[in-house]
């Protein structure tokens, strides 16, 4: 297992995923195709190319569009606003910042639980709140390190797949921006259970309003997700920006 996980991590856009990811990833396809790890070197190449397709649906929508040697350079000059710029997710969002920073203030919360947080704590984490970021991305909390850092932002890190994770902290306000779309054909799933086991107020979940190739959505409205919250009997509102939906959830009660 452990080679087959090396061999898939080598191309460089998944060089910083957890090993535990690609493990989970790996032992998922071996199970729904019926086989065992298979010694044919064709073969192998079979399975690592549809399981690097696999987590690249995952991470490669939102990731730097630059170089490792220039990341490397803002790191080393902690020139944080060029790295918002060069990050996919973040860049999209930049015109919006202000209205989500907006919103989270009129939320009033004392502490934030970020999931698939990419580098969004550089434009709205504060000192008055303390900060959960969690990712699959090291490059990128690499970066939330060092800000958090500089600062003096109150917070903590975490490279870890949300799918994995049973325990998160208990929190003011939960963000999950753009990621809920991207968690294969077990989003819908996925999605009620983190509402369900994530003890927090408020949540922030955003949708994409456009395609990849930046065309505006038919539909851009997840009815499969107002589904969930409708019947979790939760409050919401949704605000419509450009490049993003967002529905801001209340949540003053843990659900069983």
């Amino acid at each position: 297992m452990q080679n087959l996980v090396v061999e898939i991590k080598r191309k460089p856009e998944l060089r910083d995923l957890p090993d535990n990811l690609v493990e989970e990833a790996i032992s998922s396809y071996l199970k729904k195709q019926k086989i065992q790890i298979p010694k044919s070197p064709q073969s192998r190449k079979v399975i690592v190319k549809e399981i690097r397709a696999q987590l690249r649906s995952l991470t490669g929508q939102y990731k730097f569009k630059s170089s490792s040697r220039k990341i490397s350079k803002i790191i080393e000059k902690e020139d944080f606003a060029q790295a918002l710029n060069l990050h996919k997710s973040t860049k999209e969002r930049l015109n919006d910042y202000e209205l989500v920073k907006k919103i989270i203030s009129s939320l009033n919360p004392k502490s934030v639980l970020d999931l698939g947080c990419g580098l969004n704590p550089l434009a709205i984490a504060t000192s008055k709140i303390f900060y959960h970021a969690y990712d699959i991305k090291s490059e990128d909390l690499e970066i939330v390190k060092l800000f958090f850092e500089k600062n003096k932002i109150s917070g903590d890190i975490h490279h870890a797949d949300i799918r994995a994770v049973n325990n998160f902290p208990q929190v003011d306000l939960c963000l999950m921006f753009k990621l809920l779309d991207i968690l294969g054909n077990d989003k819908s799933e996925i999605a009620e259970s983190l509402i369900k086991k994530i003890n927090a107020k408020y949540f922030i979940i955003s949708f994409a309003t456009r395609t990849l190739s930046g065309k505006s959505m038919n539909r851009p409205y997840r009815r499969w997700f107002e589904n969930i919250i409708n019947d979790l009997h939760l409050k919401y509102e949704i605000i419509k920006t450009n490049q993003e939906m967002f529905y801001i959830i209340t949540k003053d009660f843990k659900l069983k």
